[in-house]
């Protein structure tokens, strides 16, 4: 199950495993008498960091008689959440011959099917696969000294399923402090949210939303809502996204992925910043403005000390947490976010899904 994505100025087509539907259809294939667990589904796909997720696609399940979630436990044989309620996942255990004592599955090892009993498509591997022929072609060599024209992007999502991905794009000239473009996409989200994967969960809005812009001019930066090399595959989504479009990048997060910062704390102007340290190198660096702060790391196409010079060199107003130019699109998509969503709750009481609601917008 893949969702494909074409991007034309930008010359890109995009393609990114439909993980809802992947993992609702394997339920059908655990046969009666038999449970999984979030761990063994985490790992048949390829990697057990999406055990969270899995529950995520679980309790959003909105067609629980079609797709039996009520057979996935939690590890040991806890009974772990039930859209429909723990008594309904009893009672339903129960008519497939499962016996329950005390919160918990009886002769659960006997029953429960590991990871390479449930034939799931690896697909969490080959996007890490990917990831990492990507990183080849980083570059982190050149500097960007003289810098005009910037591309921040800023995510906000509405719950689904599916979720929908709201991207803000904003083309901003540092030099005469204006916005020169503006663009927003609304794109429905087939990836939940995975630690270290969240590249092909974002992209699909990011890149739609960046191509809307471009067509004013192609910036000399992306500066990115997320993580650049401070990444455990040194390849986040700013790396991810500057090496396809071929733009340079950095990322530009609120919190640390990996890494340490090292003091001491240096002074530019009325900010601070530090370097973080990761596997006994320098990838990125910590500035801070009294008690904001934000974490800067090269994405691709600029080196890491242009990538600190790039963040220091933009402007950070009285009361912003973080730069003005990536203030905008999260403003933008912030308040986008809220306008949806209201007009998304009228329509579920009206019985009408989000996929209605956005074929009809």
């Amino acid at each position: 199950m893949i969702i494909t994505y074409t991007f034309p100025k930008l010359r890109i087509v995009y393609e990114i495993p439909d993980l809802y539907g992947i993992v609702l259809q394997s339920l059908k294939n655990i046969p009666q008498g038999k449970i999984t667990t979030y761990g063994e589904i985490s790992r048949a796909l390829g990697d057990k960091i999406a055990a969270r997720a899995v529950g995520y696609i679980m309790a959003t399940n909105k067609w629980p008689e079609i797709f039996p979630c009520y057979r996935v436990v939690g590890k040991n044989g806890e009974l772990g959440g039930y859209s429909l309620g723990i008594e309904k996942k009893k009672r339903l255990l129960r008519k497939d011959g499962i016996k329950i004592s005390g919160g918990k599955i009886l002769d659960f090892e006997n029953i429960v099917l590991k990871s390479e009993q449930l034939k799931l498509p690896p697909v969490l591997e080959s996007l890490q696969r990917l990831q990492s022929f990507l990183s080849s072609k980083l570059d982190l060599s050149k500097s960007l000294d003289n810098f005009n024209i910037v591309a921040s992007l800023d995510l906000g999502y509405i719950s689904g399923p599916p979720d929908i991905g709201i991207a803000t794009a904003c083309l901003y000239d540092v030099q005469q402090n204006k916005v020169l473009s503006l663009g927003i996409s609304i794109v429905p989200v087939f990836m939940p949210y995975i630690p270290t994967y969240l590249a092909f969960r974002e992209l699909p809005s990011a890149l739609l939303a960046l191509e809307s812009v471009i067509n004013y001019r192609t910036p000399d930066i992306l500066a990115v809502d997320g993580q650049g090399i401070l990444h455990p595959r040194r390849f986040g989504i700013a790396s991810h996204i500057g090496v396809i479009t071929g733009i340079p990048s950095i990322g530009i997060a609120k919190s640390i992925l990996v890494g340490k910062i090292r003091p001491p704390w240096r002074k530019h102007n009325h900010i601070e910043y530090a370097p973080i340290e990761y596997m006994s190198s320098i990838y990125g660096y910590a500035i801070r403005k009294e008690k904001h702060m934000i974490i800067v790391s090269p994405g691709h196409d600029v080196s890491i000390e242009s990538a600190l010079q790039i963040a220091l060199n933009l402007e950070w107003r009285n009361r912003d947490k973080e730069p003005y130019v990536m203030m905008i699109p999260h403003i933008v998509a912030t308040r986008f976010r809220q306008l949806i969503k209201q007009m998304l709750d009228k329509y579920t009481k009206k019985q009408t899904d989000i996929t209605g609601f956005l074929t009809q917008a």
